[in-house]
């Protein structure tokens, strides 16, 4: 599988480009692409945005302006493009998630189309920390002609599987005060 980090987005309550924000000395766009990179044997950055990292390999979302599916769909057509069996997405701004957690939802994936770790039982998935078979790509490209940007949508459709994951590594960065809490996970050493 390919490992592609997702860093398209407009970070309106962050208040600045949450992906070249800094985390523990690093990006947020690099932390997740180091951690993709020690599973992973390519890793690219999805974004409709110009480039946010020039270790990375950049890839323009095929559809600016539409959400986290529309990178999830650029990263599974580059994966088609390039001969992966399909891609396992990050959100930059998920910087707690761990090998362990990418590992947990490759092992759960199995012989499924798509496997994402669950969120608490409000919230069900967390699309954008999920492993997707090329044989989502039309799928995720029909919702799009039709309108449709939510991820989760897409791993119902296709009857994916739930894998663990602990809580905090699921910790969205969408603020600063979020960032700070990160910020407290890693000192604590508990994430």
């Amino acid at each position: 599988m390919l490992g592609a980090v997702l860093a398209g987005g407009e970070s309106r309550r962050f208040g600045s480009d949450k992906a070249a924000a800094l985390l523990d000395g690093r990006t947020l766009v690099d932390r997740a692409a180091e951690t993709l990179a020690r599973v992973f044997a390519e890793v690219i950055v999805v974004s409709s945005r110009a480039p946010v990292s020039s270790i990375w390999p950049h890839v323009p979302d095929r559809r600016a302006g539409k959400g986290p599916l529309a990178g999830i769909e650029a990263a599974l057509g580059f994966a088609s493009d390039h001969g992966y069996e399909g891609a396992f997405v990050l959100a930059c701004d998920l910087p707690l998630v761990e090998v362990g957690t990418v590992r947990s939802v490759l092992d759960t994936l199995g012989d499924r189309l798509a496997a994402a770790p669950a969120r608490d039982a409000d919230r069900g998935w967390e699309p954008l920390c999920a492993a997707y078979r090329i044989e989502c790509l039309p799928m995720v490209s029909a919702a799009l002609d039709r309108g449709e940007l939510a991820a989760h949508a897409v791993l119902d459709a296709v009857d994916a599987v739930r894998a663990p994951a602990h809580a905090r590594a699921l910790l969205n960065v969408n603020t600063p005060t979020d960032r700070a809490r990160a910020s407290a996970v890693l000192e604590d050493g508990a994430g």
